[in-house]
């Protein structure tokens, strides 16, 4: 392992146990800032684990936080929504939703980013594997999908571009996250599924449907996506950002603190802490969805420019908004955070 990642983990082990040095402010004159935070998570996926689990280990608590948490069941679109409207304050959802905001003339800033995988799983279902093959099969099938707007809307969207379809080629159905959508799957409201674990697992178990697309893996992801993609991040508004830099920067801290745990914590203990929505009943099976999603994790918490670009190519391909802006991507995202974090 990198010893300079094993450094890091070390130093904010220390910050862990050192109540005082956490208490102490991030930056100068910034103490009457707001210690409540509101923060929307996407939906109870493997991605945005690092969310329920830093209420859980306390690592908002060991900040000086009092962050309330709430799960958009309906898909991360409905959080992001929700942040547009004022309603929140922060975001754990997709990156890509920073570039596609800005295509619409609002502007949002990831600011520690939570998984270098997307994790996006396409699912047949079982009667209809041996007729879809690839994305060339997809045409006239109802593909399912968290919520319109959502990631896996995009995903879906972009895969059908990607295999020479027109946007009126696939019909795309809303169908929510989580158990729901593999029940439409099951009773054949949908043809493909797109989903996440621990649900992708789940169906493989099930033996509901054949895999189509597997992006849990480094692998899988450069076969769809060309490369790297950044998922799931903290996001929030530059507005919010730049009011509240002490805050973000303890939150910030509190994620990476989560980041250090999920990658030193072996998957049973995973899940035994896992917080009850973010779990399923079969702990074998919870075990080894834990044990296949780590990778997913960042290591780092930094944004990578050439891996932000390929987001980028990937929304620009399907995406008429996109592709006539002018993306400035310097602005979808900022390392000035988790920077600090590391050298504090």
């Amino acid at each position: 392992m990198d010893h300079a990642i094993i450094g890091r983990r070390t130093a904010l082990g220390a910050m862990t146990a050192a109540a005082g040095l956490l208490a102490a402010p991030w930056i100068g004159g910034a103490r009457a800032q707001a210690r409540s935070v509101t923060l929307a998570v996407g939906s109870s996926i493997m991605n945005y684990v690092p969310a329920p689990m830093a209420v859980k280990l306390g690592h908002f608590k060991a900040e000086g936080l009092d962050v309330q948490a709430q799960d958009f069941q309906s898909g991360g679109s409905k959080a992001l929504q929700a942040l547009i409207g004022g309603s929140v304050d922060v975001v754990v959802g997709s990156y890509d939703h920073t570039i596609s905001m800005q295509a619409q003339g609002k502007r949002i800033m990831g600011t520690v980013l939570l998984n270098t995988l997307p994790g996006v799983v396409f699912t047949v279902r079982k009667d209809l594997a041996d007729k879809v093959r690839d994305g060339r099969d997809l045409k006239g099938l109802k593909v399912g999908v968290t919520t319109l707007g959502s990631s896996t809307d995009m995903f879906a969207r972009y895969w059908a571009a990607r295999s020479g379809l027109a946007p009126r080629d696939i019909q795309v159905l809303a169908v929510g996250s989580g158990a729901p959508g593999m029940v439409a799957l099951e009773t054949r409201n949908v043809d493909v599924l797109g989903c996440y674990d621990p649900i992708a697992t789940l169906i493989q178990q099930r033996d509901l449907g054949r895999i189509l697309v597997d992006s849990r893996t480094e692998e899988g992801a450069k076969a769809i996506f060309g490369g790297s993609y950044p998922f799931a991040c903290l996001y929030s508004t530059p507005g919010y950002i730049e009011k509240n830099p002490e805050t973000m920067q303890k939150l910030v801290n509190a994620f990476m603190r989560t980041l250090d745990w999920l990658h030193a914590t072996p998957p049973d203990q995973i899940v035994d802490a896992l917080p009850a929505s973010s779990r399923i009943e079969d702990r074998a099976l919870n075990i080894e969805v834990v044990a296949k999603s780590k990778a997913m994790f960042s290591t780092t918490g930094l944004f990578d420019p050439a891996a932000a670009a390929v987001t980028h190519s990937v929304l620009n391909s399907f995406d008429p908004k996109i592709k006539a802006a002018s993306i400035d991507m310097a602005a979808t995202y900022t390392n000035r955070f988790v920077e600090r974090a590391v050298r504090t």
